[in-house]
């Protein structure tokens, strides 16, 4: 990547970190500034979280099911950082909505680390991973900075990655140790917004294997120099169909026997 480009793709971190700041006024972004490949988005990723200062909680992945992969027109995961500044622990909060405004969320399965996955020559595995982490049932509340017109599925998904995948804020419920034996793909999750229709679920091909995605995610992350550390939150894609919210709304998520989480804004 030459220094035009790079100078290009720093701009359009600015872009997103202003709007970011200012979530109402989400910005039209012109083609010269679309990413050209997976290279060039995570620069931009990696720019913004530099610029906004928002501290780490973790890492969220998406499109973590190759069903989802192909319905989304991803070609590979969606990877974004957990912001500290809006990452929330515990199943009841209140949140200011002038930070979400026109956001959705949508119920995840999220771990956090025990150890260190350090860095070695071999992938790490999902058994491994399964070994080192504490599950949190979690709503990430997800929206786009952006505007684009006429852009193709490719550059969505790359728009997508440069944009911290999305990712706004993350709300994380109480840990579950005893979790492995659970049949991730079936467990039904009620997700309802200020008691309105339950939104539905993924289940099957369409949601992955949590711990997979897990092992994925920290493989990924490495090949990219990134290591993450005990105590740091993985969250690892959407188990039900994404829902908007408003002021005065309430958002509750019913994970069943893995508790459950009510955010009002």
């Amino acid at each position: 990547m030459d220094d035009a480009r790079k100078a290009v793709l720093s701009e359009l971190a600015v872009i997103l970190s202003a709007s970011w700041r200012a979530p109402g006024n989400p910005v039209k972004v012109e083609p010269d500034f679309y990413p050209r490949d997976r290279t060039e988005a995570y620069f931009v990723q990696d720019r913004m979280h530099d610029e906004l200062g928002q501290g780490l909680a973790g890492w969220k992945v998406g499109a973590t099911s190759q069903k989802m992969r192909e319905l989304d027109g991803h070609d590979d995961v969606i990877p974004g950082r957990i912001f500290a500044s809006r990452s929330y622990v515990g199943t009841r909060h209140e949140l200011p909505i002038g930070q979400f405004p026109g956001a959705r969320a949508e119920t995840e399965f999220a771990f956090r680390l025990t150890a260190t996955p350090h860095l070695r020559t071999t992938p790490w595995t999902a058994a491994e991973m399964a070994g080192m982490m504490t599950l949190h049932p979690a709503i990430e509340i997800i929206g786009n900075r952006y505007r684009l017109d006429g852009a193709s599925k490719a550059e969505n998904s790359l728009m997508t990655i440069a944009d911290n995948g999305g990712g706004i804020g993350f709300v994380f419920g109480d840990p579950v140790d005893n979790w492995q034996a659970i049949d991730f793909q079936q467990h039904r999750i009620t997700l309802t917004v200020s008691g309105g229709r339950p939104a539905e679920n993924f289940l099957g091909e369409m949601r992955c294997l949590p711990a997979q995605a897990a092992a994925d995610l920290v493989n990924h992350l490495a090949a990219r120099g990134f290591i993450l550390q005990a105590g740091d939150f993985i969250s690892t894609g959407a188990a039900s169909v994404p829902q908007p919210f408003v002021a005065g709304d309430h958002v509750h998520a019913d994970f069943g026997a893995l508790g459950a989480i009510e955010l009002a804004f």
